[in-house]
């Protein structure tokens, strides 16, 4: 399975402890340069687990003319949806709302960091999944009272 990644899942997934999820159940994330050096170039959450990870593989985007055609998005964002065009992707992982939505209209499928942690869940690959939640919410990531109920029932 081919999936590329932008920066807040590998940023979220590493502050928690649990980036190498990744590895295990897609084998090889691809990033856009963007991306990389948006975790990596300083000290963020996740910067040393990504730049050791030789399992994110990064990727230059063969068509940069296109970066300009979401102008509501953050370069990484932009980036990751072109390189999921180019290298035809089977999922992106993206919290962005924005982000995700014009993800889906390129006819990209679309992840985010709580997806995947759900899908992780009832795979049994997390066994406390409130603990995660709540650590994710430590770390930053923000999800409204709402959502953090919703993600406990389901």
């Amino acid at each position: 399975m081919k999936v590329v990644s932008n920066s807040s899942p590998l940023i979220f997934l590493s502050a928690v402890g649990i980036l190498d999820l990744l590895k295990s159940e897609f084998g090889e994330i691809l990033v856009p340069e963007p991306v990389y050096n948006e975790v990596t170039s300083n000290e963020l959450k996740g910067s040393s687990e990504v730049k050791h990870a030789d399992w994110i593989k990064v990727q230059t985007i063969k068509n940069i003319e296109v970066l300009s055609f979401l102008p509501m998005l953050d370069r990484g964002e932009e980036s990751a949806i072109v390189l999921a065009i180019e290298q035809e992707a089977d999922l992106i992982l993206l919290d962005d709302l924005a982000g995700r939505r014009a993800a889906m209209m390129q006819g990209l499928n679309v992840m985010g960091t709580l997806g995947f942690l759900k899908a992780m869940h009832r795979k049994g690959r997390i066994k406390n999944f409130k603990d995660v939640l709540d650590s994710l919410q430590k770390n930053g990531f923000w999800m409204n009272s709402d959502l953090y109920s919703r993600m406990l029932e389901d």
